[in-house]
């Protein structure tokens, strides 16, 4: 299944992009792709990676994904990037039609002097409609679309890098939508790994979701303020196993940043104390299913609670 469709990121990947337009008062310096797209499939990740050129420098970009949903990590690793002295963030947008993203970037030095950033997580589906109100507290996501993802990623052709550099930067990936359509035969092998109906998943009508508070699961004041850098950039979520009666019945967790005591402890208040609406299949049965806690969004106590 994923030979196949690295073959179509492939042959996707030879489409030339239009002239993008420039959104800063500085020109971009371009980076056009070169080689292929690279896919490396872990049993709990999934990472697609080019390089891309300006003839003089280079940039590698990787997206990684270690769910069956729309969200992809942006990492890039080069020498070449030069943010100004003290930012804490990056803007950067998908070309064409994409709105500008202040991301606050990890930044590592690797072996051979290169840089590694983590730019952290960006949904590939459009942005909710203005006005929308937020749902509801306690409110399931929808389940994954797909169909609808392919159709957003088909028309992004570039990744521009429009703020906090000394120079803006553009990427010029050509059509998304062959490299998305192999992330996505990737993560339905995640979720075989996992032990789960991966094509279940791709009809199913509810996701799993916890009853009531996830954050009352935690011992309070496990993880302190001075640990919440951890989980900036998509670090350090937590998988969690959802059986089709609403138990959980494994936990780890991914992109650890947090320690792994901390870890395990949450790990084990989750299986502890954990209950959840079951995920429901196409026919409206009761599936076994995941799901992905982001501390910051799911596991977090609010304050003064």
């Amino acid at each position: 299944m994923i030979g196949k469709l690295i073959g179509l990121a492939v042959a996707g990947s030879t489409l030339v992009a239009g002239a993008l337009p420039a959104v800063a008062q500085e020109e971009p310096r371009v980076f056009t792709r070169t080689g292929q797209w690279q896919l490396d499939a872990g049993e709990a990740e999934c990472r697609l990676a080019r390089n891309f050129t300006n003839g003089e420098d280079s940039i590698a970009l990787a997206l990684e994904r270690n769910r069956a949903d729309n969200l992809v990590r942006l990492v890039l690793v080069t020498d070449d990037l030069r943010p100004f002295r003290g930012a804490e963030e990056i803007g950067y947008r998908l070309a064409p039609e994409g709105t500008t993203v202040a991301a606050r970037f990890i930044e590592a030095q690797m072996e051979g002097g290169q840089v590694y950033y983590n730019l952290g997580n960006l949904p590939l589906s459009a942005p909710p409609a203005p006005g929308a109100p937020p749902p509801a507290p306690g409110t399931p996501a929808p389940p994954y679309d797909r169909a609808a993802e392919l159709e957003y990623a088909a028309a992004i052709t570039g990744i521009e890098l429009t703020s906090g550099l000394t120079h803006p930067v553009r990427l010029e990936t050509g059509s998304l939508r062959a490299a998305v359509q192999a992330l996505q035969a990737c993560t339905d092998d995640l979720l075989l790994t996992w032990g789960l109906d991966w094509q279940a998943h791709q009809t199913m009508t509810r996701r799993a979701a916890p009853e009531g508070n996830a954050w009352e699961w935690v011992p309070q004041n496990l993880v302190a303020f001075r640990d919440f850098p951890a989980f900036t950039a998509g670090r350090n979520p937590f998988r969690v196993l959802v059986s089709a009666e609403g138990r959980p019945t494994a936990c780890a967790a991914q992109w650890p940043s947090l320690s792994a005591d901390k870890n395990a402890t949450i790990c084990e208040a989750i299986m502890e104390n954990g209950r959840f609406t079951p995920a429901l299949d196409a026919t409206g049965q009761p599936l076994a299913s995941y799901w992905m806690a982001d501390w910051m969004f799911s596991l977090a106590r609010p304050p003064a609670r």
